[in-house]
């Protein structure tokens, strides 16, 4: 996803361009687990089992000037390319 494409919502209500892509923005790759926690307790550094992938990975957030509104940030998951601008 690029600077001045085209793009729609993933479920197919709103098309708008791309205006500015923020790369690499929310998420990570890896997360520290715990298996079990009692509710109501505290959680210490100790307490950590594994290191492991995380479920959403990193993802890019995206300004999208939408043609029926404003321009609004959105993730990248939330969003497919109708065509390339360009």
């Amino acid at each position: 996803m690029n600077v001045g494409d085209l793009v729609r919502e993933t479920d197919g209500t709103r098309v708008g361009f791309v205006e500015r892509v923020d790369r690499a923005f929310y998420g990570a790759t890896q997360a520290f687990k715990i298996s079990h926690v009692e509710r109501g307790k505290c959680i210490r550094p100790g307490m950590v089992d594994i290191i492991a992938p995380t479920r959403d990975g990193i993802r890019d957030r995206v300004l999208v000037c939408w043609t029926d509104g404003y321009p609004e940030y959105r993730v990248c998951v939330e969003l497919e390319v109708v065509s390339e601008g360009r």
